[in-house]
């Protein structure tokens, strides 16, 4: 009985994180879809470019709290540790592959984060080290990728359950997988600008060198 429940509340994690706090906001303020601006993304970086900094921050403390609700749901309906990790990773799944928005999303990079303060705190504070390491540095993508890395060894120094230094292990390859698919944006015909991308995705979250470029496009669509 517990297997089917515990599968059931795997299915409404996923359609919990396929919420889109970003999306919603700047279609409700700007009148415009997130997925056809910008850098395509639809997570915090692109808010900021549309709406500003402030509402960057706001959409993000959401995305926080949605990380957050789907592991505690299960902590405290007795559920055991594995489920719990399961619940966070589809809440990802959900935020990076929305199943209202055709399977396009952000990052997970807030999610991820409050995903973190429910399994441990001091992974949560490490990766928030990285990103504002990165916010300061204006290098937020190589930090961001620098911090996920640092989870799994992170989660072992730290003497926690294998299930969730596993957990670890399955947040860095969810991001990077998303980051390389960039919700389904079209790859270069020559093979070599085409392995030149794929790591511009992987280590800088873009398909061109210039940053301001990158999310200066204007629509995309």
């Amino acid at each position: 009985m517990q297997m089917i429940s515990g599968i059931v509340l795997l299915i409404a994690s996923y359609l919990w994180g396929s919420l889109s706090p970003a999306y919603i906001v700047v279609r409700l303020k700007k009148g415009i879809d997130l997925r056809e601006y910008g850098t395509g993304t639809v997570g915090g970086s692109n808010v900021r470019k549309q709406l500003g900094i402030a509402w960057m921050f706001g959409v993000g403390a959401l995305d926080v709290l949605k990380g957050m609700v789907p592991p505690i749901v299960m902590q405290n309906l007795g559920f055991d540790l594995a489920f719990v990790i399961l619940a966070s990773l589809a809440t990802i799944l959900g935020h990076n592959w929305s199943l209202f928005l055709g399977f396009k999303g952000g990052r997970g990079v807030g999610t991820t984060v409050g995903v973190l303060f429910v399994w441990d705190v001091w992974l949560a504070i490490v990766f928030l080290i990285a990103l504002a390491i990165g916010w300061v540095i204006q290098q937020g993508a190589p930090a961001t990728a620098i911090g996920l890395i640092l989870l799994t060894p992170m989660a072992w120094r730290l003497n926690d359950a294998p299930a969730i230094v596993w957990g670890c292990a399955g947040l860095a390859i969810i991001i990077f997988a998303k980051r390389l698919e960039a919700n389904r944006l079209p790859l270069p015909r020559d093979e070599k600008e085409k392995r030149a991308v794929l790591w511009r995705r992987l280590w800088l979250d873009r398909d061109i060198p210039s940053d301001e470029a990158w999310q200066d496009r204007g629509r995309i669509r």
